[in-house]
């Protein structure tokens, strides 16, 4: 077993460039580093993510969420 970076710190870099993000685009450019990744890791990542405060999720239709970084104040 070969240790990796951990997925909700994979996404947080790359929300920290884009902003924000569908989840549905999130997922397919994840999965083009890694194909075993699945909508239940992204979640489950995603929720981390959002108990820790740093990401909002946010309904935007019936099957897409739009996940964006917040900005801390400085």
């Amino acid at each position: 077993m070969n240790l990796r970076y951990p997925l909700k710190n994979i996404i947080y870099e790359r929300l920290k460039q884009q902003k924000n993000i569908v989840d549905l685009d999130l997922l397919n450019e994840l999965r083009k580093e890694d194909s075993n990744i699945t909508m239940k890791d992204l979640n489950k990542a995603l929720l981390s993510l959002e108990i820790m405060g740093l990401v909002s999720v946010r309904w935007i239709r019936k099957d897409a969420r739009r996940v964006e970084i917040i900005e801390k104040a400085s």
